[in-house]
């Protein structure tokens, strides 16, 4: 197994560390389904510091921990609850955190605040979330989910929809997906369109993408469409999300339209973008990806632990 210090994005992740790290991933399901016990982390503490919101982030790190025998000390809402509230710096912070635990998950609101911590940090630390930037763990739980459902990852036709300039799991999604043999269909507003530095990372891999509003249309040529929500929080004005909520609303009707099953991811959670009678839609995947995700994040914490 390859070495990883830290994991703060997916850039600079090569084809095969991603198949590593969804190979572990897919060896540790017994493990983290609970059929088999695990004390391989048993020495371990893992703290995770989250400065925004949270339920599947952190709860299936803190799962995927416990799971393989280590154990967790947890601050949510540290925006408020934490000595940031009173002006403490990020690398302030973590030279702090870092005499607590040997690996710091880290949720932050401004992109590059992972590289930060990182930077500053005597242990691992894996970005869980930093701003508009990157999602990395979401992103390969995402490739885990696409390849469980799908088969493989090369020769897939990938629809992405919604707010794809805020959304950082799209960015890492798309990151780690452009190390393989994809086309990318970008569906969203004009105002909304993914970002020009993302798109710089696909052309350098010589990635075919196309970029449309129209949905209807692009269901019809993909295997996969990833749905995200319109990011309110990071709007710069509140009638923003006005008037971009319900550009595109995902619906069973709209997939049965078009012969081939689709494969059906979500972040999650949905605020009325992917309509509930695509619950039961054969290609439905979305409450797949959570159990997905415990096992990306139990593999990072071996690798980055040195236990795999």
């Amino acid at each position: 197994m390859f070495k990883l210090k830290h994991l703060t994005g997916l850039k600079d992740l090569s084809k095969q560390q991603i198949i590593q790290i969804l190979d572990l991933s897919e060896d540790l399901e017994d493990v983290c389904s609970g059929r088999k016990k695990s004390n391989v982390l048993e020495d371990q503490l893992m703290a995770t510091f989250f400065y925004e919101p949270s339920t599947r982030t952190r709860f299936s790190f803190e799962a995927a921990m416990l799971r393989l025998g280590g154990s967790v000390i947890s601050m949510a809402d540290a925006k408020s609850t934490s000595s940031a509230w009173k002006g403490e710096s990020l690398p302030d912070t973590i030279r702090t955190i870092d005499n607590y635990a040997n690996v710091i998950v880290l949720r932050h609101p401004e992109a590059g605040a992972a590289e930060t911590a990182a930077k500053w940090s005597k242990v691992p630390v894996l970005n869980a979330g930093d701003g508009t930037n990157e999602h990395p763990t979401q992103g390969l739980l995402d490739m885990l989910t696409i390849r469980k459902e799908r088969g493989g990852l090369d020769g897939l036709r990938v629809a992405l929809v919604g707010d794809l300039k805020h959304t950082r799991s799209i960015n890492s999604v798309i990151l780690g997906l452009s190390n393989f043999d994809v086309e990318f269909t970008l569906v969203s507003p004009p105002e909304l369109e993914t970002s020009e530095w993302i798109l710089d990372y696909v052309r350098r891999r010589h990635v075919s993408y196309t970029c449309t509003s129209d949905l209807r249309a692009a269901l019809k040529n993909v295997d996969v469409v990833y749905v995200c929500r319109i990011q309110k929080e990071r709007l710069e004005k509140p009638e923003d999300h006005e008037r971009f909520k319900g550009s595109y609303v995902l619906n069973r009707a709209m997939l049965e339209e078009v012969p081939q099953v689709i494969t059906v991811l979500h972040h999650l959670p949905r605020v009325g973008e992917l309509s509930e009678d695509v619950d039961d839609y054969p290609g439905a995947a979305y409450f797949r990806q959570p159990f997905n995700g415990v096992l990306v994040r139990a593999a990072l914490l071996e690798i980055v632990l040195g236990k795999a």
